[in-house]
């Protein structure tokens, strides 16, 4: 079987980075694309109660609109990588900066639960998902070309973490400022700005296929990775198809739905529960930065490791920790400050680990292009664990009166995403 290419061409060699300075500059641009949309949706957990005060909506409610708002931004992935491939990766981030400004427009004028589900639910998901990592990490890897890929998605995910690190903190003191009104209009001016970033990350993007091309003369400067059917001239249902076949994709996205489970289960309520247990408020913010820290260092460290040790076994390893790490805090530690900012950093360490081996391991048996939908179809499953916890989360709390029937079930969705891991077949690799 023919082995797939990358597609870079070689026109776009001649605009690649060249150098490890050039290359970490640019991935810096790019990470900023996606922290803003990665770091707003991870704290959105902060802003839960004062959208409850805000919209006069229940806690379940607002846990109800987190959700819809993971599930859009899954589920839209993959139609905007197709949407991509048939436009451009330029036309489509700059269409998810536009809609993230317009949901927070929309947040404020909010005043009741219907327009919280429309302004967070389906606009907020709707321009998270068309900022996808997916088309960012395909952008920059024509930019700086295949072998740096593992370092600049451990740079796009440390990004995710950053934004949660400088985020949580910034958008306590805003609430406290002037409110969650404030909050919102002042984040207007972030979203609005990724629109020129976009154009800067997608400068090495090929030129779509002009319409009415005849010969191959006629469409010189245009590029075959614009069609919609992919390099190998496969459809988007062919793709899927060929997905599901294989036994790692497979894996992968068992894995991914419970690491959405998880993600969500501490970005939509580990903020409440920390507060729950008596914690300041801005004390509980700086927990959660340190959880953004955590995650940056993490991200960085499994993009190294994921060209030295087998990715299914890098993913094995991850979502076990995760179990037994939960379930220490459950179970063994006390509930105050210091072991709140204990089990933030320890939570923080696999929190955006896990992408950086999983975009790795579709990198391996897709094409570049195919990869970027192949990873917003993952992201779709991710999404759905995530509206899974966004959701139960507030029921479970209804019901129980607390958190932990929430964790065991996420502990026990890690230990079934751990085994599934271990049955992943990677590329060998070299000593």
């Amino acid at each position: 079987m023919k082995a797939p290419s990358n597609n870079l061409g070689s026109n776009n060699s001649a605009r690649r980075a060249s150098g490890l300075p050039a290359v970490i500059a640019f991935g810096l641009i790019a990470c900023v694309l996606y922290g803003v949309g990665a770091g707003l949706r991870g704290d959105i957990g902060i802003l839960l109660e004062p959208l409850m005060a805000h919209c006069n909506a229940s806690y379940q409610q607002v846990s109800f609109c987190i959700a819809t708002m993971n599930l859009v931004f899954g589920a839209t992935q993959p139609a905007f990588g197709m949407l991509a491939a048939r436009r451009s990766n330029r036309f489509v981030l700059i269409l998810g900066a536009v809609v993230l400004s317009a949901s927070m427009i929309g947040m404020t004028l909010s005043n009741s639960f219907a327009g919280l589900f429309v302004s967070l639910g389906l606009l907020f998901g709707t321009g998270a998902g068309a900022l996808a990592f997916g088309l960012i990490l395909s952008s920059a890897m024509r930019r700086v070309g295949p072998e740096r890929a593992m370092l600049i998605s451990g740079m796009l995910n440390a990004a995710a973490g950053l934004g949660a690190f400088i985020l949580s903190p910034t958008l306590q003191a805003l609430v406290n400022a002037g409110g969650v009104q404030f909050v919102l209009e002042a984040m207007v001016v972030p979203a609005l700005l990724l629109i020129p970033i976009a154009l800067v990350v997608t400068s090495a993007d090929p030129k779509p296929r002009a319409k009415g091309c005849g010969t191959e003369q006629d469409c010189e400067g245009h590029s075959e990775e614009a069609s919609p059917s992919g390099s190998d001239g496969s459809t988007g249902k062919h793709l899927f198809r060929r997905a599901f076949a294989s036994r790692t994709f497979v894996m992968l996205a068992i894995g991914f739905t419970t690491c959405g489970f998880h993600m969500v289960t501490i970005e939509s309520h580990l903020f409440s529960q920390y507060t729950s247990y008596g914690i300041e408020p801005v004390s509980a913010s700086w927990a959660f930065s340190l959880y953004g820290i955590a995650t940056i260092a993490g991200a960085l460290h499994s993009g190294w490791l994921s060209v030295k040790v087998p990715k299914g076994r890098l993913l094995a390893f991850y979502y076990g920790f995760r179990a037994a790490w939960v379930l220490a805090f459950i179970l063994l530690m006390p509930k105050t400050l210091p072991f709140a900012v204990l089990f933030s950093v320890g939570l923080g360490l696999t929190g955006d680990a896990t992408v950086s081996p999983t975009a790795g391991l579709v990198n391996e048996k897709f094409s570049l292009t195919e990869a970027a939908t192949l990873i917003g179809l993952l992201f779709f499953f991710h999404q759905i664990g995530a509206f899974a916890s966004a959701w139960l989360g507030g029921v479970l709390l209804d019901a129980t009166g607390g958190y932990v029937a929430l964790w065991m079930l996420d502990v026990a969705l890690c230990v079934m995403a751990s085994l599934a891991s271990m049955r992943i077949q990677g590329k060998r690799l070299s000593k």
